[in-house]
């Protein structure tokens, strides 16, 4: 996991630094860390999985709300949690740039619960595409749904759509965690993505984008329990 920790107290920066690593070495997890005072020097740097960033930063034209839309920009994969003493941001970020909004310091038992998610979130698999042969890397939080194409698979993605080399039921294994569920012997959903459903059609929509695709009668109760578990754990 590449991570980045962005704050100009350097004192408060430390202290968030040390939270880090201690929670991730306890459980394990590889990582690296860079450490930055100047949100300039963050974005001229490589891209990361994990950015801490504070929203009071020095210069007013450059707080932590304008420096995670451009983070956002460049990498849109990339997971991004406040740090800050400050709740008048709240509004501006919630819902667009931040995964969490945490106040100073970290907590580290609130670090260590979100790390499951943030996980899940950073999954990928790798797939060759059926056209060119390419082997490209798609987040799984990105992937809306799959669905057969002759021998091969469909994958719907909030940015493309790609044919890819292995069957729907190679894909499907490789996807199968709690957040997708097949609605259909044909289709398997993203549940992040589902809109509404209905015993015969599941909606999905990205943005303006919205899908339709098949409900079967026996996945439906599946579907339905799945849709539930899923909402209970993001309240």
């Amino acid at each position: 996991m590449n991570i980045a920790i962005c704050d100009d107290k350097i004192t408060e920066l430390k202290e968030t630094s040390a939270t880090v690593k201690n929670v991730l070495s306890d459980i394990k997890i590889k990582y690296s860390i860079d450490e930055f005072t100047d949100a300039d020097k963050l974005l001229e740097g490589k891209q990361y999985d994990l950015v801490f960033l504070d929203i009071e930063l020095k210069n007013p034209e450059k707080n932590g709300v304008l420096i995670a839309q451009q983070l956002k920009r460049v990498n849109p994969d990339c997971i991004i949690i406040f740090v800050t003493k400050h709740e008048e941001y709240i509004d501006d970020v919630i819902g667009k740039y931040a995964f969490r909004y945490w106040s100073k310091p970290i907590e580290d038992h609130r670090l260590r619960k979100s790390l499951a998610t943030i996980l899940e979130r950073m999954e990928t698999i790798t797939v060759e595409t059926y056209y060119n042969k390419q082997n490209i890397e798609l987040p799984l939080r990105n992937v809306i749904y799959i669905t057969p194409e002759d021998k091969h698979c469909r994958i719907v993605t909030i940015y493309d759509e790609y044919i890819v080399t292995e069957s729907f039921k190679k894909i499907r294994e490789k996807i199968m965690l709690k957040n997708f569920c097949n609605c259909h012997g044909s289709y398997c959903v993203n549940l992040n993505f589902v809109e509404k459903y209905t015993k015969s059609s599941v909606y999905l929509r990205y943005k303006e984008n919205q899908y339709q695709v098949y409900m079967s009668r026996r996945q439906y109760k599946t579907f339905k329990d799945q849709i539930f578990i899923l909402g209970g754990e993001q309240v």
